[in-house]
C-alpha cells in the first residue's frame, strides 16, 4: 500500500537497520487480520446483523486515505505503518441497539465513543499478540489507539456534518491522517461518497431494510409505507450535499497544527468537494422523479426478487 525505507528504533531505544519486508508485513498482516474481523462480523451474516456502509469496502478506502494523508504530512515510515494499522482497526467494533422512534421506524443505534475505545484495544492487542510480525514500541500502541479514539463521530448542527471532538490541533499526525481518512470521501473520493449514501441509509433504517428483504413484489407493501420510505430516503439524500459542504467548510479548521507546508500538502488530496457536491445534488433530484421499486434497488439492490407488482 506505500513504499518504505530501511529503517527503524529498536525496542532498546536505539537507531538500527530494518528491511522493507518488516514494514510491509507489519501493514500487511495486522491489516489483514483486521479485515477477516470486519467481514466475518458485519458481512457473512444475517442481512438484520449486516452492516452495508462499516464494511471492508469503506475500511479499505479509509485504510488508502489515511495512508495518502501520512505521505503528504510528511510522515516517516514506521509511523505510516501505524497510520495504516489504525485506520485496518478503526471499526472491527460495531456494537448497536435499536431504537424504535415511533410510527414504525426504528433506526439502529451505534453506541459511539464505545465502539472506538474497544478497537483501539483490539489493534492494540494485535500489535501486541503472538502472530504480530513487529515488535512494536510502547508509544507506538498509544498512537494507534489515539488515532482510533481521534475517529469517535458527533454531530455539528451548524455545519450540517459529521464532526470529531477528539481530533485537536495538538492531535498526534497519525491521529490525524486517520480521522480526516475516515470521514474524508466527499474532498478525497467523490465516487465513493456517492455510494456512501445508500449504503449509510440502509444501515441505519432497520425497518426499511426488514421491509423490503421481505417483500417479493413492490405491491407486497401498501402505499403508505411506500410513500413514507420514499421520503426518508429522499431527504437522506438531500442532506449529503449539507454533509460535503460542512467537511469543505471545517477542513482548514482540521488542519490546525499541521506545518504549513504539511497544510499545503494535505489541502491538494482534498480536491474534489465540488464533484461530490454536484453529484450529490444530481441523485437527489434523480430520485425525486424515480419509481418506487428502483429507488428502493438503490438501498437493497436484491429487492424485489419476483418483479414490480
Amino acid at each position: 500500500m506505500f513504499a518504505v525505507a530501511h529503517d527503524r528504533f529498536s525496542t532498546s531505544g536505539g537507531f538500527e537497520m530494518n528491511s522493507t519486508i518488516d514494514l510491509k508485513l507489519a501493514a500487511e498482516i495486522l491489516g489483514s487480520q483486521a479485515m477477516v474481523l470486519i467481514k466475518g462480523r458485519f458481512e457473512d451474516v444475517p442481512l438484520p446483523m449486516r452492516l452495508q456502509y462499516h464494511d471492508t469496502v469503506h475500511t479499505y478506502g479509509v485504510r488508502e486515505r489515511a495512508v495518502a494523508i501520512a505521505l503528504a504530512i510528511g510522515l516517516p515510515d514506521r509511523e505510516v505503518v501505524l497510520t495504516d494499522i489504525a485506520a485496518a482497526f478503526h471499526d472491527t467494533v460495531q456494537a448497536w441497539h435499536p431504537v424504535d422512534k415511533g410510527n414504525g421506524i426504528i433506526i439502529r443505534q451505534r453506541h459511539a465513543g464505545q465502539n472506538e475505545v474497544t478497537s483501539a484495544q483490539e489493534a492494540v492487542n494485535a500489535m501486541s499478540g503472538p502472530f504480530a510480525p513487529f515488535t512494536f514500541l510502547c508509544e507506538e500502541y498509544g498512537i494507534v489507539a489515539s488515532a482510533i479514539i481521534a475517529t469517535i463521530p458527533a454531530w455539528s448542527v451548524e455545519h450540517g456534518t459529521v464532526i470529531q471532538p477528539f481530533l485537536t490541533p495538538c492531535s498526534h499526525p497519525v491521529a490525524r491522517a486517520v480521522a480526516l481518512a475516515d470521514i474524508g470521501s466527499p474532498g478525497m473520493d467523490s465516487a465513493g461518497f456517492a455510494k456512501d449514501a445508500p449504503a449509510l441509509f440502509a444501515e441505519e433504517q432497520l425497518d426499511v431494510i426488514a421491509t423490503l428483504a421481505k417483500a417479493d413484489r413492490a405491491d407486497d407493501i401498501d402505499e403508505a409505507t411506500q410513500e413514507q420510505y420514499r421520503s426518508r430516503y429522499i431527504n437522506w439524500l438531500k442532506s449529503q450535499h449539507g454533509f460535503a459542504c460542512g467537511r469543505r467548510a471545517l477542513l482548514g479548521k482540521e488542519l490546525e497544527g499541521l506545518s504549513a507546508d504539511a497544510r499545503i500538502f494535505v489541502s491538494a488530496l482534498f480536491s474534489h468537494f465540488d464533484e461530490s457536491i454536484e453529484a450529490a445534488e444530481v441523485a437527489h433530484r434523480r430520485a425525486q422523479t424515480m419509481d418506487f421499486v428502483p429507488l428502493m434497488r438503490q438501498i437493497l439492490p436484491q429487492a424485489f426478487p419476483c418483479g414490480v407488482r
